[in-house]
């Protein structure tokens, strides 16, 4: 049973019900391959009595067309699916129909700071109350047949959309590359990186490292961006891309940058978040990047950020070293900024 990964429904009590899914095990390609394609901020579900639909449409329009003509190995779904302050009883279907559009391409999803926030502003952002939580929508994507999300340890509530995703061998079951989500909060709690969810990955990392024999090569996912992307291009660090946005990180990231930077299998950390922004920094040890704004809904940009894309990974893992490739999909089908992590 190594090639088979069983998904289980795991209620928001803790109690895990019978068997869901039954999930072929993510692989390289034959040729030590791995392509990802990000979608961010698709903010869907807003303006729902007028434009929002259409709007909607248009988007999903794009994401096809994207997984056309990537053809990747992975979805990744990088946050703010949804506005929740538009959606009140209805936001798992929005998550539904975003599973069925890309099936049967493999996907994944973390949370942003709108998926669970309250409806018609019943509250802040950052406050519990929509009728669908933070665990509903994880635990939600998670029993679709073509989802690898997985609901994060209990402990880790609410920042439940915390995990990590295997890539194995072509042929054998070894461990070639990691997918790491993380959840940087907000939307049903506070934007920040809660001390104990660093602890949990710092002790995965290890635990990891010990039963792999080796560092696996690891990328990372995460919603709301590290300010040292902004801080490394201000010392002089090589970056490329669009940046039309301030960068906005979390209110604290608990110590999560310096982890992440001290582990010679991470290699980079693609985040979304602030829409007018998709450039990329080399840092000495990993590299930063944010995906480009996948969607019509949420806020606009103007000049060169003004055309939607999606980012496209490609990871070539050499034993322990990876070569990872990346470029924007656009609208326009298109290809920009294509370069080197």
């Amino acid at each position: 049973m190594n090639n088979f990964l069983y998904i289980f429904w795991a209620s928001v009590t803790g109690v895990i019900n019978v068997p869901l899914v039954l999930c072929q095990q993510l692989r390289l390609t034959e040729q030590n391959s791995f392509k990802v394609l990000q979608f961010a901020d698709l903010h869907e579900g807003e303006g729902p009595d007028s434009w929002g639909p259409e709007t909607d449409e248009r988007t999903e329009s794009f994401l096809s067309r994207a997984i056309n003509l990537e053809k990747p190995d992975l979805v990744v779904f990088s946050g703010d699916q949804i506005t929740g302050l538009n959606v009140e009883t209805n936001a798992t279907d929005y998550y539904q129909r975003l599973s069925d559009l890309v099936d049967p391409t493999p996907h994944t999803m973390i949370l942003g700071n709108h998926d669970a926030e309250p409806y018609s502003g019943n509250g802040d952002q950052s406050d519990p109350g929509a009728l669908t939580t933070r665990s509903d929508l994880i635990a939600f994507d998670s029993s679709q047949p073509n989802s690898y999300t997985a609901v994060g340890p209990p402990e880790l509530s609410p920042a439940i959309s915390t995990y990590i995703v295997d890539v194995l061998s072509p042929s054998s079951s070894e461990v070639s590359l990691q997918i790491i989500h993380l959840d940087s909060g907000g939307g049903g709690m506070s934007e920040i990186i809660l001390p104990n969810q660093v602890a949990w990955l710092e002790s995965e990392l290890e635990k990891r490292r010990e039963k792999n024999g080796r560092p696996v090569p690891s990328i990372v996912f995460i919603h709301i961006p590290f300010s040292e992307i902004e801080t490394s291009k201000e010392n002089g660090s090589e970056c490329f891309g669009v940046e039309l946005d301030g960068v906005t990180p979390t209110d604290s990231d608990g110590g999560l940058f310096s982890l992440l930077s001290n582990y010679t299998e991470i290699k980079s950390v693609f985040s979304g978040h602030d829409h007018c922004n998709s450039f990329c920094c080399k840092l000495p040890t990993l590299s930063l990047c944010f995906g480009r704004h996948s969607s019509f809904g949420g806020y606009s940009c103007e000049k060169q950020a003004k055309e939607i894309g999606a980012r496209v990974i490609d990871v070539q893992v050499k034993g322990e070293e990876v070569e990872i490739n990346t470029w924007i999909r656009m609208y326009s089908g298109n290809v920009i900024e294509e370069h080197g992590l």
